[in-house]
């Protein structure tokens, strides 16, 4: 069956290691796909506005599937076509519990980035380059208080960093009495997001509202956040550098991020 959606993480897979451009390789190949009528999708755990440096070197991106899951996003339609928050309720009862802690976190909130003032000392994660923490601080909303600035609005992700093991366990036994899905895309990392919230079931949901079949598309990954999606697709890619639980899953195994994995499957099959 021909291939008619490809949707790729991003970080370690699409993007270069230094997690902000796209080779001309890959981009020619994604380009030449597009062309022969095959939509692309990116598939990542930043939410929108994080992607707008992606975006930016593929305009040509017909889907975003944010926050792991939470949002898909229609380029073409400038809207959310599917969409699985953590509740306004919830999310607040986190931000409390995380309050004592000595942590940092970010919430993603309608796209943005939630940072708090007080927290960001705590950053001690040293595994991301110089130039894409710049990026993420420039769009990031440095904030007094996150809970403040949430108001009533829900929230997408919520993302921790390093917390102490005895924090992480009180939080996790929270997410655990509250049917939250946890999952990682780093090391030192772990995000949060609503009940059933993966690539996997958001890309169901986008296959179900623009009529893909699941053997119509091809899926690139290479961590953990991308286990489901790259169990979804008739078609999935790990990369060479990906968690070896993700090569397990894949149908197949492409080069590494470093050497355009993604582009390599694709010249071969749009020739």
């Amino acid at each position: 069956m021909a291939i008619k959606l490809i949707a790729t993480d991003l970080d370690g897979t699409l993007l270069a290691p230094d997690h902000l451009t796209i080779s001309e390789r890959t981009k020619k190949s994604l380009l030449k796909a597009h062309i022969a009528g095959c939509k692309i999708a990116i598939a990542t755990g930043r939410t929108l506005a994080f992607t707008e440096n992606v975006t930016e070197q593929i305009p040509f991106c017909d889907y975003v599937i944010c926050s792991d899951g939470a949002s898909v996003f229609d380029m073409h339609k400038s809207r959310d076509i599917y969409q699985n928050h953590i509740s306004n309720k919830i999310s607040k009862e986190i931000i409390d519990l995380m309050e004592p802690m000595e942590l940092y976190y970010t919430c993603y909130v309608e796209g943005k980035v939630l940072v708090q003032k007080d927290k960001m000392d705590f950053y001690k994660e040293r595994n991301l380059p110089d130039k894409f923490l710049e990026y993420f601080k420039k769009i990031s909303i440095i904030c007094e208080s996150v809970k403040d600035e949430l108001g009533d609005r829900d929230v997408e992700i919520i993302a921790i960093y390093s917390a102490s093991k005895k924090d992480l366990a009180t939080l996790k036994n929270y997410f655990d009495n509250h049917n939250l899905h946890t999952t990682t895309s780093i090391p030192g990392e772990i995000e949060i997001t609503s009940t059933y919230v993966n690539k996997g079931t958001a890309l169901e949901n986008l296959c179900k509202v623009e009529g893909f079949d699941r053997d119509e598309v091809m899926t690139f990954g290479d961590a953990l956040n991308d286990y489901e999606m790259l169990d979804f697709a008739g078609s999935s890619y790990a990369m060479g550098n990906a968690d070896e639980r993700c090569k397990q899953i894949a149908k197949y195994i492409t080069l590494s991020n470093a050497e355009d994995g993604v582009a390599e499957v694709i010249e071969n099959t749009f020739i």
